[in-house]
């Protein structure tokens, strides 16, 4: 038996600790092999525990995805939870696109969002998954405008709001696609900084 099984099964934590560890193993193997080469035994033995208690866990690699994205989430809400200025957002999010560069990197992987993407073309709950993480984030992130707008005496319509967010996920989204095959320069991230004031400053 491996020792990570050894621990209290019972333990509230331990089960929190299992299902981070399946979690980041699963990210590793669908990073390095891809999600249809990457077999919940590889996601077991990466995770140093038996097949039989991943699947205790996710009762399959799709209900792994819908768990990272539910962790992904919770990134994503940091970003507006944590900035109380649209430049503290700015510099958060450049922040984030920089650290998708980085190999280990905690931040989520765009190689992983790419895969992700791809397997919601095949998969409706994924699809629906990430269909409702984008609606709950627009959600918050409008809020948080909309108080960030009022601070400095200004207002900004839904639909306006509505557009700002799709131009900031087509920025977001396109360069986390360009950081597979282009390393990010101090000028790429200036002109970023520039266009992400233009969208996101009231």
């Amino acid at each position: 038996m491996k020792s990570s099984e050894k621990e209290n099964p019972r333990s509230p934590e331990h089960a929190e600790a299992q299902r981070n560890r399946i979690l980041d193993a699963a990210e590793a193997c669908f990073i390095q092999h891809g999600f249809h080469a990457a077999s919940m035994a590889r996601v077991a033995e990466t995770a140093g525990i038996s097949q039989g208690l991943a699947y205790r866990y996710f009762k399959s690699k799709s209900a792994i995805i819908l768990a990272i994205i539910e962790r992904q989430l919770s990134q994503r809400h940091s970003l507006t939870e944590d900035s109380d200025t649209a430049e503290a957002y700015i510099n958060k999010l450049l922040e984030l696109i920089q650290e998708w560069g980085k190999e280990g990197s905690s931040k989520i992987n765009p190689i992983l969002f790419i895969e992700m993407c791809s397997e919601a073309s095949r998969d409706p709950d994924i699809h629906a998954a990430l269909t409702r993480a984008d609606s709950t984030y627009r959600e918050e992130f409008k809020k948080w405008m909309a108080l960030i707008a009022k601070k400095s005496g200004t207002s900004i319509s839904d639909e306006e709001m509505n557009r700002r967010f799709y131009a900031l996920q087509c920025m977001v989204e396109g360069s986390a696609m360009l950081t597979t095959r282009q390393s990010q320069t101090e000028e790429n991230n200036a002109y970023l900084r520039t266009l992400l004031r233009s969208i996101i400053s009231p």
